[in-house]
């Protein structure tokens, strides 16, 4: 049996290649990505969610609480998403190499980094949180600058404050890239998503149930975090591609840099 087609790294892609790479291997590798977010996120927000906030026997809330929404988001930030991208990174780099991805070898490679990457995050939530509470705007722009911070730990090795800085350098010339290409990411993943889980949010509040309006969001959160994770692994390869691809600044020549007087001397005598 043929491998997958190896996926390339090493070249610039336009938006539409961004996302429609991103689409590919997202719908050819379905099985291997929905089984590596389905059970991080299921047993995240189970044990968050579902005992910790009680959604598991509460009857169905229409309005939830701050504690609700803060809550749950906050441990997405921190432990889910990075925990899923770094296991999708290892999928995009297996791919590259042309060979199979395997989903309980992508966890295990997540868990092998988590702590690092969550160390870094960590740091980033931290000064995105005051950027938020600030004026909102400095906070946007430092969760775009620091977006490839689980790449920096899990791709270039870097650790704490220098995945921080990685990912500063990253984007720097490539903010506004950077922004629309995850906002176009989230909409074609959270929209047709969104429309999946409709029909249990409805049944959730016909049957009092807040655990099916839970199942919803963890279905949620597993079909669109691996898609984002995907989009933003193929962006910071393009924008290494395109740095690398730059022309060298062009040093003077230390001849150049010598006094017209002392070139004089040196010229020879006719």
């Amino acid at each position: 049996m043929n491998g997958p087609e190896r996926l390339d790294l090493t070249r610039e892609r336009g938006v539409g290649d961004l996302l429609g790479d991103s689409l590919t291997v997202y719908f050819r590798n379905f099985a291997t990505v929905f089984a590596v977010a389905f059970p991080i996120v299921a047993v995240v927000q189970l044990i968050v969610s579902g005992i910790g906030l009680e959604q598991l026997t509460s009857g169905y809330r229409e309005t939830a609480t701050t504690a609700e929404t803060l809550i749950p988001t906050g441990v997405s930030y921190l432990v889910v998403a990075p925990l899923i991208a770094a296991a999708t990174i290892h999928v995009i780099q297996t791919l590259s190499t042309g060979e199979r991805p395997h989903a309980g070898r992508a966890i295990q490679a997540g868990l092998d980094v988590f702590l690092p990457v969550f160390v870094a995050v960590v740091l980033a939530g931290i000064g995105i949180a005051i950027g938020l509470l600030a004026l909102i705007l400095p906070g946007l722009y430092l969760a775009v600058r620091w977006l490839f911070v689980p790449q920096a730990v899990v791709i270039d090795g870097a650790r704490g404050g220098e995945a921080l800085r990685g990912s500063w350098r990253m984007t720097g010339g490539y903010w506004w890239r950077t922004l629309g290409v995850v906002l176009l990411a989230n909409v074609i993943a959270f929209l047709p998503a969104t429309l999946l889980v409709l029909p249990l949010q409805a049944l959730a509040e016909s049957a009092d149930r807040q655990a099916i309006a839970l199942a919803g969001m963890i279905l949620t959160e597993s079909l669109t975090a691996p898609f984002v994770a995907i989009v933003a692994t193929l962006l910071f390869f393009d924008i290494r591609v395109r740095r690398a691809a730059k022309p060298p600044a062009i040093e003077p020549r230390p001849e150049d840099d010598e006094p017209d007087a002392e070139r004089d001397e040196q010229a020879p005598t006719p």
